[in-house]
């Protein structure tokens, strides 16, 4: 589920066209989604990136919220992870810009709650600046072998682009200097 900022200015549905409603279809966005997670779970080989062949499905709905992105995922591992390993695993994550002091980066990256009412746009989308996801209702998928499921919560306009990319260029100053 898309905030209506992530469509932009031009591109994007009339506010009056999203008063009590969802879009849902967002054109193109579903390829783009399971092509930009290869990417980003993939790693760098010669010439390029080489992407994770974990198959990923979705679908991309505009909800009516100004700023955030809720995407509710369902994983299969390979070896069985509870909910409360995992909830463990994300609060500890620091991802690789953790410990280098980059002022863009946030000090906690994936926040987990226990409430099971959030993550919520409203409340947690400006995390940490606009830069942590917001996890929640983290819990088992009885439907696959070794699943898990829960909500996630990103801010699309400050993590998601503009201060997303600022970290970036931070992290890769930081790392030509090393």
């Amino acid at each position: 589920m898309q905030g209506i900022s992530g469509a932009g200015r031009a591109g994007g549905v009339l506010g009056l066209d999203m008063l009590d409603n969802l879009i849902p279809y967002i054109p193109k966005e579903e390829e783009k989604v399971a092509s930009e997670a290869g990417k980003i779970l993939g790693r760098l080989v010669e010439g390029g990136i080489e992407p994770y062949p974990a198959p990923v499905g979705s679908t991309c709905t505009r909800a009516a919220v100004i700023d955030g992105h809720t995407a509710a995922v369902t994983v299969e591992t390979e070896r069985p992870c509870d909910a409360a390993a995992a909830a463990e695993a994300m609060r500890t994550f620091r991802g690789d810009y953790g410990g280098l002091d980059l002022p863009s980066a946030p000090r906690q990256p994936i926040i987990v709650h226990e409430d099971p009412f959030r993550p919520q746009p409203r409340l947690d989308r400006d995390a940490d600046g606009g830069m942590a996801t917001s996890v929640g209702r983290l819990r088992p998928e009885p439907a696959l072998q070794n699943g898990l499921k829960y909500v996630a919560l990103s801010h699309n306009a400050r993590l998601g682009a503009a201060k997303g990319l600022v970290l970036l260029a931070e992290y890769l100053a930081q790392n030509s200097q090393l």
